[in-house]
């Protein structure tokens, strides 16, 4: 599997790449990874991570607005924002009822890295109006 962040590139099949690869973070204490399998650009899973907190969006295919992460438990603020990076400078507000634990996005990851289909680990919100 391909992990791409902020200023790297790595190829990681191990469960141990793969966690060493996203727990990598800027002095912001931020990073963004882009997931994927070989020269495929599709299937595609967006990982934003801020501290301990991470919203994740997968994409099946091109053209199609894909899937949020959905948390388990709402906390403080549930239809409030906060905000992440997609790039290292380019802001995105992100629903705190979307945010998960880094914890369930790196089981995602690790679920991602054996199979391309939509991971079962965490719950999903499709982006398609009204599906």
């Amino acid at each position: 599997m391909r992990i791409e962040d902020f200023d790297s590139e790595h190829d990681v099949t191990r469960p141990e790449d793969i966690t060493a690869a996203l727990s990598k973070r800027d002095g912001r204490g931020i990073n963004s990874f882009w997931l994927s399998h070989g020269a495929e650009e599709f299937p595609a899973i967006n990982i934003m991570v801020k501290g301990e907190l991470a919203y994740v969006h997968y994409f099946p295919k091109h053209r199609h607005p894909g899937y949020a992460s959905v948390a388990k438990t709402l906390g403080p603020r549930p239809n409030e924002t906060s905000i992440f990076y997609l790039y290292p400078t380019e802001k995105v507000w992100v629903l705190n009822s979307e945010l998960i634990p880094f914890s369930d996005a790196l089981k995602v990851a690790q679920e991602f890295a054996i199979s391309t289909a939509m991971p079962k680990c965490i719950q999903w919100n499709s982006l398609i109006a009204g599906e």
